[in-house]
């Protein structure tokens, strides 16, 4: 992939943010007509250059994530064996060191977006934890924690012809005085069974990490969407035992409060918790909650469902909107 490099680095725009890094990544390049939300540094650092700050020997059993606050305003992160980020007080810099088992891909495809979630925290911006359609000219946004089908849904909207603005993590642009959803990396997370059948590929995919069978697909450049679009409608997914009891596809309009409280819920960033964070992602979501749709999905498990969840979304963004006929 061609990049731009220059005097510091290789330069991206991902998720609305400009990345300076010397570590090269499969990300869109910056253009001359990108204008970043917040600027951050990623540095690769040696062993040597990048102490680890000792465990307390009270806190028990090494866990799979590891985040802690350090004595000077900086965030130290580590996934098991895979990787360790310090984030910088500010946020503009995040410096990261592969272990054992951490390598380029899985960063680039597991790791980057989790601790670019922190560095933007740092830098007062918040984001939520969606996938992100282009349909027509507006993006639609699927709310849901972890296993609850965003990707999956997400396939099959590509595979029916749309394309894709970001998956996993959505940042929100406010300039235009409107909410402006911005692309993320051109990639959608799947298993390789969901990738072959929606989108009839199932070997271009990379682990996410070495314990998981979920791969990262990088798309084509037919089902990715480069600009940003307004943030009309966010559906808030069910979970998977919820969709155990449902039988039919449906769409339920929710009142403020219950979205305020489903965007709360739906934050990227859960482990920040300090007052003024917290104020801020109130604002964030309440701002959200006033300006975007909000609904409940309702439908039944199973993937042979999902061209009827498609086709009721669709429908519904007709009606509510106006547009003219959808795909």
């Amino acid at each position: 992939m061609t990049t731009s490099k220059g005097h510091t680095g290789y330069r991206y725009t991902v998720y609305g943010v400009g990345v300076t890094s010397d570590i090269p990544f499969e990300f869109p390049v910056t253009r001359d007509v990108d204008t970043p939300l917040a600027e951050v540094e990623f540095l690769e650092r040696a062993e040597g250059e990048f102490p680890i700050p000792a465990r307390d020997p009270d806190s028990g059993a090494e866990t799979w994530f590891e985040c802690r606050l350090l004595p000077d305003g900086s965030i130290y992160l580590r996934w098991s064996d895979l990787y360790a980020f310090l984030i910088e007080p500010d946020g503009l810099r995040v410096s990261c060191r592969p272990l054992a088992r951490g390598n380029r891909g899985i960063l680039q495809n597991f790791l980057f977006g989790q601790s670019l979630s922190f560095a933007l925290v740092r830098q007062g911006l918040d984001q939520l934890h969606a996938a992100v359609l282009c349909v027509e000219d507006a993006a639609i946004g699927f709310l849901g924690d972890c296993t609850f089908g965003k990707s999956t849904l997400a396939a099959s909207f590509l595979g029916a012809g749309h394309r894709l603005l970001t998956d996993d993590m959505l940042m929100v642009d406010w300039r235009a005085k409107k909410p402006i959803a911005l692309p993320g990396s051109g990639r959608i997370k799947l298993e390789p069974d969901t990738a072959f059948a929606l989108l009839s590929d199932a070997t271009r995919g990379v682990l996410v990490n070495p314990d998981s069978s979920k791969r990262s697909f990088l798309l084509g450049e037919d089902r990715v969407q480069r600009t940003g679009l307004p943030l009309t409608h966010l559906f808030v997914l069910p979970s998977p035992g919820e969709r155990d009891a449902i039988t039919e596809v449906e769409v339920r309009p929710l009142a403020r409060t219950a979205m305020l409280q489903e965007l709360l819920k739906n934050s990227f960033n859960i482990e920040m918790l300090d007052r003024p964070r917290l104020q801020r992602q109130f604002a964030f979501v309440a701002e959200v909650a006033s300006s975007v749709g909000g609904f409940a999905l309702r439908y039944p498990r199973g993937m042979h469902h999902l061209r009827e969840v498609r086709e009721v979304v669709i429908e519904h963004v007709q009606e509510t909107v106006g547009s003219r006929t959808l795909q």
